[in-house]
């Protein structure tokens, strides 16, 4: 069906039930009657005839609760059979005779149908009236408003038949109506074939609103696969219920339970998909939808409860009259109406919370007063009422206060989360955090619990990463609106931020509620912290796999290309020479000397490979003799100083204790290669005067390199020097700090553990 299409069928529809009340009325109107109306549930429909109660208007020869048996010669059940014939005979409404049942005996009366006065009847139900004319009217103008909004045409159909019932079937039917024939079928054509429309436009609403279910998206037949499934359940009930009665009027009676075996199963359906579509709303918008929906059918619930439902279980009478009841549907639909219309929603929560609050409390203080009222009058007899009753009020006062704390914990628990009871998020996101280790599990257990122990709309986990750009790493909950930023920090490190969103309705978050989230980004922070060296170590070992296995390629190269040629060239010296030292001793002088040459150049390259692999001076002078070395060498090839004077620069290398203590192979070869890049650093960029190196052992060495030079820029570009010394100290469980030096220059401090072994 096109849009267009759509649009004409459901503004049709919606017209035919707003039209079909106003024509059953002026058909009423203008038909004569015998004002006995025919309930139209209970027991008023059997093989023996209808029972009348009550009767619009004083009728000579009724009286309400009369079992009318026969009307012009012509039993009911032969009436209900012509009810389909136009051509069969009708009495004319002038001195009808009737035979009726009385008391329990028979008698024969003749009844004079006139113009019913049913203005009574309409005065009497006017909250049905209101209801039929609200909800059709609600029902237009969302339409109107919305018309490509899918729930905007489920609630226009539900509204159709609502409306359009609700009229008929509150006035009722009547036997002269069964004996004219067409004013009955006009009345079960309204309250039963529209009125069973509404039921699956419910579960046509539920499957739309707040978003269509995932079924509707994969197969757009489901919707009317529902109104199909459920017009052929009908039409089949009403057939086996026809094969089943003894009688046609019998059949007329059982319409009440055959609606029920479609309205009941629609209900539930409904409940299921409303529930689930409550549950599974993401983002703000549609949760502030959902709960507009849930306040309309909140309200009507508890007005239900409190005015009618309670007062009649326990005093037998409603607080209000019964006329009334059409109202108690009326905040569904407006709920509904405002859920689809509004982008935004002011705070209904509040009101939400307190409805379910008071409506569970008065349900609950009335149960208890109930309970204890039947318990006091079989222990104390019946003729001890006032005391029982006495007895049952100070019990339901006991009740009062600790079952309204409770529903308010409960009910703040489900609408604001762990706001009240930190501690509860706290756990959460501690239990959560220690069973995912990995990043991919951690980050969004934490958005995930931020977000419920809050019930915000969404979550988002931000973390900086080494050069200080924001990575998003997790989110839950979807959609857009106003958020706050939230600053995830280790020690006094900044390691990311939340950004959460605010509740529908609300500008910011309570001052109870920061304290919550700085609590939780506290702890997130350390998980943050505790990922991202993760992160590095796990990127450093690669590094360090890459490197090692680059080295080993390295030295097969040098091997393979450098030393193999030289040791085999060798080898054919040799040989030529032990062939010539007796037919020309002179050539073979000069192989042997080509030999030596060649054995020379391989013993350098051989040295140059040994000195790779670790420097020689460390095992020749120890780490601060190296180092002293290495200082004086890279003076001689740098001229170190400053470039604008000319003055020579000094470095001076300190012990502590003079002589250091034996130290693994890896922590000297990590301690040199730092000291010798910091000092590299100071003589090709620094322009310093003045260096010195300090070493420190005690449970860690530690290396300390300051320089007077230019100092560090404010953003210090990425360089393979700096990261090389962090890695090299990382490898060891070591660290590498270089700051600016508050008189100028630069700072390199290197901790590296004395345990490590002789790693070389």
């Amino acid at each position: 069906m096109t849009g267009r299409t759509r649009r004409v069928a459901t503004w049709a529809v919606l017209a035919a039930s707003l039209a079909a009340p106003v024509a059953f009325v002026a058909l009423r109107l203008a038909t004569p009657s015998d004002g006995g109306r025919v309930a139209f549930y209970d027991d008023a429909w059997s093989s023996a005839g209808v029972r009348i109660e009550p009767i619009d208007a004083p009728a000579s020869g009724l009286q309400p609760g009369d079992l009318v048996i026969a009307v012009a010669d012509r039993p009911m059940e032969g009436w209900a059979t012509l009810v389909g014939d136009p051509r069969a005979p009708r009495p004319d409404g002038v001195a009808v005779p009737y035979v009726v049942e009385r008391a329990g005996a028979t008698m024969a009366s003749a009844v004079t149908w006139s113009q019913p006065a049913i203005g009574g009847a309409l005065a009497e139900g006017w909250s049905v009236l209101l209801f039929s004319v609200a909800i059709a009217a609600v029902a237009a103008f969302v339409y109107l408003r919305r018309p490509a909004v899918p729930a905007a045409t489920a609630l226009a159909l539900a509204a159709s038949g609502a409306a359009g019932s609700s009229v008929p079937w509150f006035l009722g039917t009547t036997t002269s109506d069964l004996v004219l024939g067409w004013p009955f079928a006009f009345y079960a054509l309204l309250t039963t074939g529209l009125y069973m429309v509404m039921w699956p436009a419910a579960v046509h609403l539920a499957l739309v609103f707040p978003a269509p279910h995932p079924l509707v998206v994969r197969w757009p037949r489901t919707v009317p696969a529902v109104y199909a499934v459920a017009g052929l359940a009908y039409v089949a009930a009403l057939a086996a219920a026809r094969a089943t009665s003894p009688s046609t009027l019998d059949w007329i009676g059982t319409w009440p339970r055959v609606q029920l075996a479609v309205v009941v199963p629609c209900l539930a359906l409904w409940l299921v998909l409303a529930a689930r579509g409550y549950l599974r709303a993401a983002d703000a918008e549609t949760r502030a939808k959902t709960r507009w929906a849930a306040l309309g059918a909140a309200l009507s619930a508890v007005l239900g409860l409190l005015l009618f439902q309670v007062p009649e279980l326990l005093v037998g009478r409603s607080v209000v009259p019964a006329s009334w009841i059409g109202l108690i549907a009326l905040p569904l639909p407006v709920g509904l109406a405002i859920g689809i219309l509004r982008d935004r929603l002011f705070d209904i929560e509040v009101f939400v919370s307190r409805a379910l609050v008071y409506g569970g409390l008065t349900l609950g203080v009335l149960a208890t007063y109930a309970l204890a009222v039947s318990v006091a009058s079989a222990a104390v007899g019946p003729e001890h009422g006032y005391g029982a009753s006495l007895l049952a009020t100070g019990v339901a006062a006991l009740v009062a206060l600790p079952l309204r704390d409770a529903l308010q914990r409960i009910v703040r628990r489900l609408m604001y989360g762990d706001r009240d009871e930190p501690w509860r998020a706290m756990r959460r996101l501690g239990s959560r955090l220690e069973w995912a280790a990995r990043p991919d599990l951690a980050f969004p257990a934490i958005a995930e619990t931020v977000a419920d122990a809050l019930r915000l709309p969404f979550a988002e986990v931000q973390v900086f990463d080494e050069v200080g750009r924001t990575v998003v790493v997790a989110r839950h909950g979807g959609g857009a609106g106003p958020a706050e930023a939230i600053d995830l920090v280790h020690g006094a490190e900044p390691v990311g931020r939340f950004l959460l969103g605010v509740r529908p309705g609300e500008h910011g978050f309570r001052v109870d509620e920061l304290d919550l989230l700085h609590d939780l980004a506290r702890q997130a922070g350390a998980a943050v912290h505790a990922q991202r060296l993760r992160d590095e170590l796990a990127a450093s070992r690669e590094r360090l796999v890459v490197t090692r296995e680059e080295e080993r390629r390295r030295l097969r190269r040098d091997l393979h290309d450098g030393l193999g040629p030289t040791l085999a060239a060798i080898g054919m010296r040799a040989e030529t020479a032990a062939a010539l030292l007796d037919a020309d001793p002179e050539a073979a002088r000069r192989q042997l000397e080509a030999l030596a040459a060649e054995s020379g150049a391989a013993l350098r390259d051989i040295r140059r490979l040994v000195d790779g692999l670790r420097p020689p001076a460390l095992d020749e002078l120890g780490l601060a003799g190296a180092i002293d070395s290495q200082a004086a060498r890279l003076d001689r090839r740098d001229g170190m100083g400053d470039a604008r004077t000319g003055a020579r620069a000094r470095i001076a290398v300190e012990c502590e204790p003079a002589a250091l203590p034996p130290l693994p192979a890896a922590v000297e070869v990590a301690a040199y290669r730092i000291a010798v890049e910091a000092m590299t650093n100071a003589v090709r960029h620094a322009s310093a005067r003045e260096c010195r190196v300090r070493l420190a052992a005690g449970s860690q060495l530690t290396v300390e390199v300051t320089d007077d030079g230019v100092g560090l820029p404010d953003q210090p570009p990425p360089g393979a020097g700096l990261e090389s010394m962090r890695e090299r100290a990382a490898e060891l469980g070591g660290d590498v700090t270089v700051e600016r030096r508050p008189g100028g220059g630069t700072r390199v401090l290197a901790r590296l553990p004395m345990g490590t072994g002789s790693l070389a």
